[in-house]
């Protein structure tokens, strides 16, 4: 079994996220799964797929902003945003 040193401010920030869990549980999952999405090709090219999609949507400007989209939201709706 390998053991490494964390810092102080990431064990208390994962302790936090973990409820009742173990953290060797957590830490061992969160592993397997990075390691199954870096070996798994048809699936890295599915996302990476999805983001150059979702990159040209934003150039081609087929997105909306998401603030401008609340705005008119809160207009259509009659409610006033803060800022």
């Amino acid at each position: 079994m390998a053991y490494w040193t964390v810092s102080d401010q990431l064990d208390a920030r994962l302790r936090q996220r973990l409820d009742d869990k173990e953290l060797s549980d957590y830490i061992e999952s969160f592993f397997v799964d990075q390691l199954d999405y870096e070996e798994d090709q048809a699936y890295r090219s599915q996302v990476n797929e999805q983001i150059a999609d979702s990159e040209s949507d934003i150039a081609a400007g087929r997105v909306t902003d998401a603030r401008a989209a609340m705005r008119q939201i809160a207009t259509d709706q009659d409610l006033k945003l803060d800022r």
